[in-house]
């Protein structure tokens, strides 16, 4: 009898894993709204002024829980890894907002993916994840139905534009794995504060050079992007806590599913036949790995009972 109790633990990392899934896919979706804010107030405002007000509206909602433990934020604890992600979090966020003003969405979409291949590579050295050929596989599926849904032409985008796209990218693998680590190790309001803090002083410093005094319209997109941003923060980090950072990081590949029904319902974007079955590839990709594994663990199972 005691032989079955074994199993009984991966079942549960099982549902934990979904739990992770789930908050990451609702992350991505209210991420996929902030980048087509971003985009409509990029060709006004300057980006290091609109990331100046996402941290503020940040620190704001933020403020129940610091003034909670604001003891506990001013006895800072694993600076080295609250620095890197602030560092980290602060090149991704303004770099993608420059190439998301500058080049083709589609491309810079393309580009933010490769996110996924850094943080695959990434933990396995800095978090000793196992990133084994399963894993791969499933990240290879989820990059090529991103190519299938964007098709992406980068003729028309200029390397440096590129360059900064995958310098984006490799900051935002950096912050993840640096949430994952400090998830298991701070309290979850240290890690978004030390962010919404830190961040939003870098920022300013750039949008002092840079400020143009936005309209009522701007300002309440402003506010928008602040809101969503803290809430869609929120629900990322907590993901992390349930899940393996490359695998709540393959969800990424969602994005591409709400970009394409919120391109259609208000822009009228008509997706074609390789974007619809890269949308289907994506939707299932992140659950591949885990349906592979069970049925790895249900063979081994059978075959010992034989």
């Amino acid at each position: 009898m005691l032989q079955h109790n074994p199993t009984e633990q991966p079942a549960g990392l099982f549902a934990v894993q979904n739990k992770g899934i789930a908050l990451a896919l609702v992350s991505t979706a209210l991420f996929v709204v902030i980048g087509g804010l971003v985009r409509l107030l990029s060709e006004r405002i300057h980006v290091f002024e609109i990331l100046l007000f996402r941290q503020l509206i940040f620190v704001l909602m933020l403020s129940p829980a610091i003034y909670v433990g604001w003891q506990g934020l001013l006895k800072p604890r694993f600076i080295t890894w609250h620095f890197a992600r602030i560092c980290a979090a602060f090149v991704a966020l303004s770099v993608s907002f420059t190439v998301v003003a500058n080049i083709p969405l589609a491309d810079a979409t393309a580009l933010g993916f490769t996110k996924v291949l850094f943080v695959a590579l990434i933990s396995k050295y800095v978090l000793a994840e196992q990133v084994n050929v399963q894993r791969l596989l499933v990240i290879g599926l989820g990059f090529a139905g991103v190519l299938l849904v964007i098709q992406p032409r980068f003729a028309e985008a200029s390397m440096l534009y590129v360059g900064l796209g995958l310098l984006a990218a490799l900051g935002a693998a950096v912050a993840v794995i640096c949430v994952k680590k400090l998830s298991g190790l701070d309290s979850t309001t240290n890690i978004l504060a030390y962010q919404a803090i830190f961040v939003g002083l870098l920022a300013a410093v750039g949008a002092w050079f840079y400020w143009t005094t936005p309209s009522w319209a701007d300002l309440g997109l402003l506010l928008a992007v602040g809101v969503l941003s803290s809430v869609a923060q929120w629900f990322g980090v907590t993901a992390y806590k349930h899940g393996e950072a490359n695998v709540v990081a393959n969800i990424e590949y969602v994005k591409m599913v709400y970009a394409i029904l919120l391109g259609y319902y208000l822009f009228d974007e008509v997706p074609n036949k390789l974007a619809i079955a890269g949308a289907v590839l994506l939707k299932l990709s992140p659950f591949i790995g885990q349906l592979l594994s069970q049925l790895r663990k249900t063979k081994a199972k059978l075959s010992s009972l034989n």
